[in-house]
């Protein structure tokens, strides 16, 4: 099983300019992280780093797929993924994340991990609904099974309601306090 240690990145020890870094993101990596959304993927990540005196900037380039519940049949369903985002490091007197794109480092670190950055961003390129894909006929590849249980509990309306009746007395006689200052 891997170590987060993995994902550090020196960078006191690289020199100006552009350095890459290739990750493998897979069950192991999402055991890394207790209370994870996820157990599989295969998804490849590439970050392009260049580093100058007063900032770097990583590219961040992931492209996969993460193995997850279908929220229709609750069966299993690859989500693809295909994703680039740009990251930018400061570098200041503490720790500090003024943005979502931007990171403060304070002068004295070396390393950076960027394990608990690329978890977040694959779990967020990930569409909110998890669904199968479509077949040729128009109809989503979800368990049949599954799909006929779950239609016999689909309530089609809202049952009708005389609102006469449902009308408590209390609000009524406010209602006509309001009519009154009209």
């Amino acid at each position: 099983m891997r170590k987060l240690k993995e994902y550090d990145i020196g960078y006191k020890g690289l020199k100006d300019g552009n350095h890459t870094f290739d990750y493998s993101i897979d069950a192991d990596f999402f055991a890394l992280f207790e209370n994870s959304l996820y157990e599989n993927a295969q998804v490849e990540a590439h970050i392009d780093l260049k580093k100058d005196q007063q900032m770097m900037i990583l590219d961040f380039d992931f492209s996969g797929s993460v193995t997850s519940v279908c929220d229709n049949c609750l069966e299993s369903v690859e989500i693809p993924i295909d994703y680039q985002t740009k990251l930018y490091v400061k570098f200041g007197e503490v720790y500090d994340e003024p943005s979502e794109e931007i990171i403060v480092l304070p002068r004295e670190e070396h390393e950076l991990n960027v394990a608990q950055m690329m978890y977040d961003l694959v779990v967020t390129s990930m569409p909110i609904r998890h669904l199968h894909p479509f077949d040729e006929d128009g109809n989503r590849v979800c368990d049949p099974d599954m799909v006929q249980k779950l239609s016999e509990y689909l309530v089609d309306s809202a049952p009708e309601s005389d609102e006469e009746n449902d009308s408590d007395p209390r609000w009524d006689e406010l209602k006509k306090l309001i009519d009154k200052h009209k």
